[in-house]
């Protein structure tokens, strides 16, 4: 499990600043900066809808993760103990980004 500090306001499950599913998906298979990575559980908050009430915000949940080239890759499951997850006012998928994604190739 790990911590994941979510600065995507605009995103319908940011719940004070954490994510209220219980798990997420970063996308980038061929990514060597954090900018070519994304979450891509994104939902746009749209101006109609309402986030859900019933969910609560999770201090550490479950990241998958296709970025084959971060070092905390392992085997499709994000090992940092702490992620953060950017795209302040993102409206789409690749709009976000994995901002602790570290290339293996720069150690």
């Amino acid at each position: 499990m790990t911590i994941l500090d979510c600065n995507v306001s605009n995103c319908m499950y940011n719940a004070d600043k954490k994510c209220s599913k219980n798990n997420i998906l970063v996308e980038g298979r061929e990514a060597s900066m954090p900018h070519e990575t994304c979450c891509s559980s994104f939902r746009e908050q749209s101006s109609g809808s309402a986030r859900n009430a019933v969910s609560q915000p999770k201090t550490t949940l479950d990241v998958q993760c296709k970025a084959m080239n971060c070092t905390f890759n392992g085997e499709g499951i994000c090992h940092a103990d702490h992620i953060g997850i950017n795209g302040v006012n993102a409206c789409v998928v690749a709009e976000t980004e994995c901002a602790s994604f570290r290339c293996k190739q720069q150690h």
